[in-house]
């Protein structure tokens, strides 16, 4: 099996077995946020922001970004977990979907830079 080079904004299934505590386990999509210098660079992870489909109905910012369902060729809406902040074994990464499209990746800048207290 091959090993991708995650690219910052893109999203990915990723395998995130096994699940500890509050953590979202199974293969799920993830954003890669860290700047792709670093996978390029041969680190082995790559920091990234796991998808749910669960989403919630009142607006759950920052902890949470929605995509719209067909985002990267989403079934479903989604929402970015920004309080999971995950590194990642760049071996877990099974299948790139696609580049976030770029409102969507300042909407998640935001509320990275919300979330930890940044700004």
């Amino acid at each position: 099996m091959t090993t991708l080079l995650p690219k910052r904004w893109h999203l990915y299934v990723v395998d995130l077995e096994p699940r500890v505590g509050t953590k979202p386990g199974k293969q799920r999509p993830c954003l890669a946020i860290q700047p792709s210098e670093f996978s390029e660079a041969g680190l082995g992870s790559t920091v990234v922001l796991p998808l749910t489909t669960q989403t919630r109905i009142s607006d759950a910012y920052p902890l949470r970004v929605k995509f719209p369902a067909g985002t990267c060729g989403l079934e479903k809406e989604s929402e970015a977990l920004v309080d999971q902040i995950l590194a990642w074994d760049n071996t877990l990464f099974r299948k790139e979907l696609g580049e976030l499209p770029v409102a969507l990746q300042e909407q998640v800048k935001r509320a990275l830079m919300d979330f930890l207290d940044l700004s």
